[in-house]
């Protein structure tokens, strides 16, 4: 046998890219990866950044969450400490300091007359009831504000001249028309010589002295300042003539007939007249301002010091000065406004209600007096005294 051509025979295996390699490797068995798989590095690459832990990243949101939470509590802790500081300058009675918020008036949101833009009175009615008023002034009005009826009258519709009660309307006019109290005005020295002239009341204050709005409404009401009244009437109409105008727009809006002002203090104007029951319809729209009629019953205010009064000017309430309030046993004068001149003679405007000297800023006022054309200057007082103990409830 030929070994040689059997060899030539034989199939020899295929070599170049056709071959066919035998599968010697051991067959793959497919697990279940339990760990993620190593990160392969190559030569000269850095390794990727590590992930940071999740307990790391909770641990960095609670922190944030207690510090936001920190935050709030101490908002909401300063919040309760101001506000209680408020509540308590509100509950303190005054007797001529200022508090931070006028006191509250049991009764006055019965009457929807809690905030500034109190509801507008109506002048009070005549009835079967209303008697002769007894008094020795020769005009006058006695007004119930409970029912809104006149309880006695001496010639209640006659014209009179008002002198300084004139300031009531100035009041109402200036608090709305001055947005911010606390914004000031600097006195110039033209503003005095006339007042001087006219022999008119001043409170005191000094040319070029630079005081806030709020202490003019104060030196209008308790010494009758006709400087402050001109410093308000400037800055609210330019002049006191304009705001003279917006007195008697006020006038109308209240629904006064027989009411006509033609400036700012009550100086004596043959065209400056009012009524008794007008003036007190007035008064009763002045005090349903809470911080109006804290001005009205205020007995002793001290202004902001200046250069020109370091001490600030210590004001006293002229109707006070004259009487203390008690007098009338069972009823409380809480406040009002005087008036003298020549041809008005002596009259008064007040407010009344039966309570105690102490809660006196917190009760609601029951009763209005007017009265004009008094002879001396205690005539208004005594018929004050006398006219609120006789009607008295």
């Amino acid at each position: 046998m030929n070994h040689t051509q059997n060899n030539s025979n034989m199939r020899r295996p295929a070599t170049g890219r056709n071959a066919q390699v035998p599968n010697t490797r051991r067959p793959v068995q497919h697990r279940a990866r339990t760990t993620p798989p190593p990160h392969r590095v190559h030569p000269g690459s850095r390794p990727p950044a590590r992930r940071r832990a999740p307990v790391k990243q909770k641990q960095q949101t609670t922190s944030r969450n207690f510090f936001l939470a920190a935050i709030f509590a101490a908002l909401i802790l300063v919040t309760i400490i101001i506000s209680g500081v408020q509540s308590c300058a509100a509950d303190k009675k005054t007797d001529g300091v200022v508090t931070t918020a006028p006191p509250k008036v049991v009764g006055q949101e019965e009457n929807g007359a809690a905030d500034d833009k109190a509801a507008l009175p109506a002048l009070a009615v005549f009835t079967d009831n209303t008697k002769e008023l007894v008094i020795d002034s020769e005009y006058g009005i006695l007004i119930d504000l409970s029912d809104n009826t006149v309880v006695a009258s001496k010639s209640g519709d006659s014209r009179i001249y008002p002198a300084s009660m004139t300031k009531i309307m100035t009041l109402i006019v200036a608090y709305e028309h001055i947005e911010d109290l606390n914004a000031t005005y600097t006195f110039s020295a033209e503003i005095f010589d006339p007042l001087y002239q006219a022999n008119a009341s001043v409170a005191g204050f000094k040319p070029g002295e630079t005081v806030p709005y709020r202490d003019l409404l104060y030196g209008t009401a308790l010494p009758s300042g006709a400087d402050a009244t001109t410093a308000l009437a400037l800055t609210v109409a330019g002049d006191e003539s304009a705001f003279a105008e917006l007195m008697n727009q006020t006038a109308q809006r209240l629904g006064l007939k027989n009411t006509h002002f033609a400036n700012a203090s009550g100086l004596h104007d043959d065209n400056h007249y009012t009524t008794c029951r007008e003036m007190a319809l007035i008064l009763e729209y002045a005090i349903s301002i809470p911080e109006l009629r804290q001005v009205l019953g205020t007995y002793k205010y001290t202004t902001t010091a200046t250069d020109q009064n370091p001490q600030g000017l210590e004001l006293h309430n002229t109707l006070y000065s004259r009487m203390k309030g008690t007098e009338a046993e069972g009823m409380y004068v809480q406040g009002g406004k005087t008036g003298y001149t020549l041809e008005g003679r002596h009259c008064l405007a007040t407010f009344a209600a039966p309570c105690t000297e102490e809660n006196a800023p917190y009760t609601r006022p029951r009763f209005i007096l007017v009265t004009a054309y008094g002879m001396s200057e205690y005539k208004p007082i005594y018929d004050a005294i006398n006219t609120y103990a006789a009607y008295k409830p």
